[in-house]
């Protein structure tokens, strides 16, 4: 009988350990699904939102489509002004082009890195423009200087003055930004560029390949048909580094740019034409020669040079 109440309050005890052991993985199921089905703690954004918008354009006579990316604390600190860049992208680009290639993405992880600070950032849609008052009347420089600036500083937080202002391009735009703020010193803290499309002289047209079909039909919208030599110095960059060098060197304005040293369409050769008119103008600025191809690759590559650049500028101007 001993033996079998022994046997018995063995079993009794084997049994209450298997309850406790399955009572208690239950509990621990039920709170892993618990916690698996709660929500996470909100963590704070380091991404920047990018909009898209349009704004009335007189100097165009129509809509002018924009991109814009607001900074990661845009909708949190409601009293908040930020400085602003003016991105200006490529030939067959749209407004677009600034989150599709991948440059929002890069100003993100630059941030992060701690390289850059909060900014607004807009892009507008150039088309094939090359951002200028053309000869055919269609005026993008006028779109952005008088229309596009003052509508972004009525419309989001920017802090609206030249220190907290910067403008930026690639290509074409690096043409357009370039030619903008040569022009108008007094506006921007700093201009900023990679692989600018910029020309010595007028591209010849003479040919009878489809790359000069192209080239005589953009100049003949730009420049005139047959083109305005007189019109198209007043435009150029390059030119501009001489015959406004008293106003931008008054103004302090900022310039950086860079190309890479394997452009395929040459503009390598052209950028140091421009370093060199702006060291002889005794106009200060900042110019690498880069490795690298013609494009969003390459200036993705190398951004932090320009964000730093620009970035600095506002910091040294107070406008962070």
């Amino acid at each position: 009988m001993k033996s079998i109440r022994r046997f018995s309050s063995v079993t009794l005890a084997v049994a209450l350990s298997l309850v406790v052991a399955v009572f208690a993985g239950a509990l621990l199921r039920k709170s892993e699904t618990a916690s698996a089905q709660a929500p996470a703690a909100e963590q704070p954004s380091s991404q920047g939102r990018v909009e898209y918008s349009s704004s009335n354009s007189p100097s165009l006579g129509r809509e002018l489509k924009f991109a814009v990316q607001l900074p990661p604390s845009y909708d949190k600190d409601a009293k908040r002004r930020y400085p602003v860049l003016y991105f200006l992208h490529g030939m067959n680009g749209s407004e677009r082009e600034f989150e599709r290639r991948g440059v929002a993405a890069a100003v993100d992880r630059l941030r992060e890195e701690g390289k850059i600070g909060e900014l607004i950032i807009v892009a507008p849609d150039g088309g094939n423009s090359f951002y200028l008052n053309a000869k055919n009347g269609v005026r993008y420089e006028d779109a952005i200087v008088e229309d596009l600036i003052p509508h972004i500083e009525k419309t989001y937080r920017a802090t609206g003055t030249p220190a907290a202002r910067a403008i930026q391009g690639i290509s074409m735009g690096g043409f357009g930004a370039l030619m903008i703020a040569l022009k108008h010193p007094e506006m921007f803290s700093s201009v900023t560029t990679h692989s600018a499309a910029l020309f010595v002289e007028l591209p010849d047209t003479s040919g009878s390949d489809r790359r000069a079909q192209f080239f005589s039909r953009m100049i003949g919208n730009l420049f005139g048909s047959p083109p305005d030599e007189e019109f198209f110095r007043a435009n150029n960059p390059i030119h501009l580094a001489e015959t406004n060098a008293a106003a931008i060197k008054k103004s302090r304005l900022k310039i950086y740019f860079d190309v890479g040293d394997k452009d395929r369409y040459g503009f390598q050769a052209s950028n140091q034409v421009m370093d060199e008119r702006l060291k002889k103008a005794g106009i200060q600025h900042k110019f690498n020669l880069f490795p690298g191809d013609h494009g969003w690759e390459y200036m993705i590559s190398v951004a932090d040079h320009s964000y730093g650049f620009l970035w600095e500028t506002f910091k040294a101007n107070g406008k962070p």
